[in-house]
């Protein structure tokens, strides 16, 4: 009988060790996401007046490399073109003309290139790759930890003619981009569009034209 519990208690302690094992080596994107890659609540009061945020926005030279407070990973998110509530499509905190979603958001970090699902504020993996240094030569790009890409959605705009779909998604994502950079400024944290992008390796993981890939945005911390 003792030797039964003794070989009992020894898997037990085996399996106890492998699963530490498996937490430990558990990426940290889980940092800051609940399961299945959904954001924490966004805090819908605080931050600075209006004309305050205004008055102090600018494009920050130097970003932190430290890692954004798991609050500060949603609102970003949520602020840049998030939805009143999950599951809605509609009165997004981007405007978009006529009401489509003419951009995609993807998100750049050192532990994967990820999606961000507006509908549901989740983060989707897409892959465990670090494209921060592969699409960009700007050294804030590299540093920040995250970065965001705005791409063109045809899908969502497949009645639109091509001149008008990228001049939508241009108008949508500085949309978009603006309202990250009000977001960094009443936190008092740091945004730098990138424009000078390498877009071919992400076309390819994306599965999209280089073309459509239009402009990068560093966000962290003031360093």
């Amino acid at each position: 009988m003792r030797s039964k519990l003794f070989i009992i208690s020894v898997l037990c302690m085996f399996a106890t060790s492998i699963n530490y094992a498996q937490e430990v080596a558990t990426p940290t994107v889980e940092r800051g996401l609940h399961k299945g890659g959904e954001l924490m609540q966004v805090e819908m009061h605080g931050g600075k007046p209006f004309m305050d945020v205004l008055r102090e926005k600018q494009h920050m030279a130097h970003i932190s490399e430290r890692e954004l407070e798991p609050h500060h990973l949603s609102g970003v998110l949520w602020v840049a073109n998030g939805t009143p509530q999950p599951g809605e499509m509609h009165n997004r905190t981007a405007f978009a003309p006529m009401d489509l979603q003419y951009v995609k958001i993807y998100v750049l970090m050192k532990e994967g290139l990820f999606e961000y699902q507006a509908d549901m504020h989740k983060l989707e993996m897409l892959a465990p790759i670090d494209f921060r240094r592969k699409i960009s030569d700007d050294d804030q790009f590299h540093r920040a930890p995250i970065a965001v890409v705005y791409v063109i959605d045809r899908k969502a705009t497949s009645n639109v003619s091509n001149e008008d779909r990228k001049n939508y998604a241009y108008l949508q994502s500085g949309c978009i981009s603006q309202n990250i950079l009000l977001y960094c400024s009443s936190e008092d944290m740091a945004s730098n569009i990138v424009f000078d992008i390498k877009k071919e390796e992400l076309a390819k993981k994306l599965k999209v034209e280089p073309g459509d890939i239009l402009f990068g945005q560093a966000i962290g911390y003031r360093e």
